[in-house]
């Protein structure tokens, strides 16, 4: 019971942890009594994309321009105790059709990516300074934000080091060697390859559970016997762990072991395709054009948001595995064991909240996770109906 728990508050934590990630937006508004907003993180650490909200707040609409191949809006970098002007110029024109002018009516907001051009805009360290031009009340009008681009802290470069450029570099490699460039087999050969390095501890944490799962029922009867005596109870609970060679924390470690790698991998497949940053690419890689992945499999575009039937599939798969793994054991008196009113929690309760959040981020984000649920049931499988 008590790994039972601690499983179902570690894939808890994990859940709210990245939600708190996704849902944190650090914006500061620079001209917050003017008609037109526009408003930022105050920091970007350096190869993030750089996006702007722009709200009109006049009675007039207003028109963002396209101005591709040249970059969005006027971009200034502060030198030597002044503001000097920095252009960028796309090399690729077809990748203009992925750009748009848009119009801005009364109170509605838009945003401008600066994805394309990143890389070239914003690859010093420094403040920046943004400005939008318009026409109202019959005169020109500017409206600038401020923002400083910084370095990556200590714990994000051994991150980037350690964990996110090696698989971010061994994906695009999959991705460059696959016939077609293709993301989605790509996506899959990496999963299967994370899977088989740490076999190992899954393994031992799956066989772990099972054995947790055996003395439970001897368990379950030290809580009735002794359930007016916490302390004899702990003592017979820790002899039952001795004698079985079990620990509640068995089955927990190795998760934790493979909690960052699974950090990491989300990121990649969440933004690998909008990386502007070149100097994440290991030296093989650096003329690897990101335009030629193709992002479709099966029908869907791993680049888009898929809200329907990818969660409906993966929040199906997340329930055979999680029922698989929570599969009742036989009591010494034959019957069947008691099934916890935690386990049934995450039984329904963890699928549901994997199909929100398949649904609210990029495919590929979801067959990521839907072909490491396809592994996990097939280990889980194995160890069910293993003798051990």
């Amino acid at each position: 019971m008590q790994s039972k728990l601690l499983r179902f508050l570690f894939f808890f934590l994990v859940f709210l942890i990245v939600f708190q990630l996704f849902g944190q937006r650090n914006s500061k508004q620079n001209n917050s009594g003017d008609d037109i907003l526009i408003s930022s993180k105050s920091k970007f650490t350096i190869g993030k994309v750089v996006i702007l909200d722009i709200e009109n707040q006049s009675s007039k609409e207003i028109a963002i321009e396209n101005n591709c191949p040249n970059n969005p809006l006027l971009v200034e970098y502060y030198q030597n105790g002044e503001w000097v002007k920095k252009e960028a110029v796309l090399e690729d024109n077809e990748k203009c059709d992925e750009t748009k002018g848009v119009k801005v009516s009364p109170e509605e907001s838009t945003k401008v990516n600066f994805g394309l051009w990143n890389y070239e805009l914003f690859s010093e360290i420094g403040r920046y300074r943004i400005t939008y031009e318009t026409i109202l009340e019959d005169r020109t009008k500017n409206y600038t934000h401020e923002f400083s681009i910084v370095k990556p802290s200590l714990i994000k470069r051994g991150w980037n080091a350690l964990l996110y450029k090696p698989i971010f570099n061994t994906l695009f490699f999959f991705v460059s060697k696959l016939p077609g460039n293709s993301l989605g087999w790509a996506i899959i050969l990496l999963t299967i390859l994370i899977k088989l390095i740490l076999l190992g501890p899954n393994q031992k944490a799956l066989k772990s559970q099972k054995q947790l799962q055996r003395v439970q029922p001897q368990l379950d009867a030290l809580k009735q016997k002794y359930k007016n005596d916490p302390q004899r109870l702990a003592q017979e609970t820790m002899g039952i762990w001795k004698k079985h060679k079990v620990s509640p924390m068995g089955s927990c470690l190795p998760m934790l072991i493979q909690f960052p790698i699974l950090i990491a991998l989300f990121y990649v497949v969440r933004d690998g395709l909008s990386i502007t940053n070149l100097d994440l690419f290991y030296a093989p890689l650096k003329d690897f054009d990101l335009s030629m992945v193709d992002p479709l499999f099966l029908g869907l575009n791993l680049t888009k948001v898929n809200a329907l039937i990818l969660p409906l599939i993966i929040g199906g798969l997340q329930f055979i595995q999680i029922n698989l793994s929570l599969a009742k054991t036989k009591k010494s008196s034959g019957g069947p064991a008691a099934m916890p009113m935690m386990n049934n929690m995450m039984k329904f309760m963890m699928p549901v909240m994997i199909a929100i959040f398949t649904a609210s981020l990029p495919a590929a984000v979801g067959f990521y996770w839907g072909t490491s649920t396809l592994f996990a049931i097939g280990q889980q499988l194995v160890v069910n109906y293993s003798k051990d």
